[in-house]
């Protein structure tokens, strides 16, 4: 079986997918997959899928044509098998607005929204502005007042966005494969703020495997990502991320594709049941051979 691994495209999320592409692309390699990898960019974004020999197609993608479910779709009608979620659930849970709404019906509370037109009415502060299908905390705005939220909203240009009640506390996440949860992650960023500086600047963030909290939210974000993760239909790895104020638990997004190089948060998380890296990589090629 031959594999090719699709990374980079045309997202702003474009150089943490050639991390993870190529983080998973050595892992096969290593385990002996006749793997090679695929760099996507404006040029080849169609004319890749097409014009390379595999059987599958390791999606190492985020962000958009490569996470919403346009790719997926392609694949689907090129009739080539790939890993991860579907096009439908890819395309729904890249959506935060839309993966809120599926949170809410099957009981998991999430931050109060608001409409653009509802934004002078808002009488609590802090509020959150974000873009509703990048992630990386991309584009991320924490507004004090009406102003800063009117500045954050004609910042975000035309991107649909999603603006939500700003709710301080600590911030968590859960790995999911195929359905089962891995552990719990708290996210210690030294700033205060997890932002892409954080995220992405070796030092400037603490993770704590497993969180350190008390066993009621433990185990409610473990069985919350999983109950998203059946509801959105979704398939191989996901990531969800919750903020936890108290007692109170809230769902936030949820990735389908998230990053996966060797010091991403799903690889580390998925030590606590002891996988390793090259572990999910097989996982992920097994479950759709």
């Amino acid at each position: 079986m031959r594999i090719a691994v699709f990374m980079g495209g045309v997202s702003s999320e474009r150089e943490i997918s050639l991390k993870t592409g190529k983080a998973i692309l050595e892992s096969l390699q290593r385990q002996g997959y006749d793997a090679y990898g695929v760099e996507l960019n404006h040029e080849n974004l169609l004319s890749a899928f097409l014009e390379n020999e595999y059987d599958l197609a390791y999606l190492a993608l985020h962000g958009v044509y490569g996470e919403d479910g346009r790719i997926q779709g392609l694949l689907d009608i090129l009739g080539k098998k790939y890993t991860g979620s579907g096009m439908i659930a890819s395309a729904v849970s890249m959506d935060k607005n839309l993966t809120k709404h599926v949170a809410e019906n099957v009981g998991i509370p999430v931050p109060k929204s608001y409409l653009k037109e509802e934004i002078n009415s808002i009488e609590h502060y802090p509020i959150v502005v974000k873009p509703t299908t990048e992630g990386s905390t991309i584009g991320l705005y924490i507004c004090n007042n009406l102003e800063e939220l009117k500045k954050a909203i004609e910042l975000s240009g035309d991107k649909d966005i999603t603006i939500e009640d700003f709710i301080k506390g600590e911030e968590l996440t859960v790995g999911v494969l195929e359905g089962e949860a891995l552990g719990v992650i708290r996210i210690k960023p030294k700033s205060g703020l997890y932002d892409y500086t954080s995220k992405y600047t070796k030092g400037m963030t603490e993770y704590e495997f497993p969180a350190k909290i008390d066993e009621i939210s433990y185990n409610k974000a473990m069985k919350y990502a999983a109950k998203i993760h059946k509801a959105l239909n979704m398939r191989g790895i996901s990531r969800s991320d919750f903020i936890l104020r108290g007692n109170e638990l809230f769902f936030l997004e949820v990735n389908s594709c998230p990053g996966m190089t060797e010091t991403s948060l799903v690889p580390k998380v998925a030590t606590l049941k002891g996988y390793s890296f090259d572990d999910l990589t097989k996982k992920m090629v097994e479950n759709f051979k």
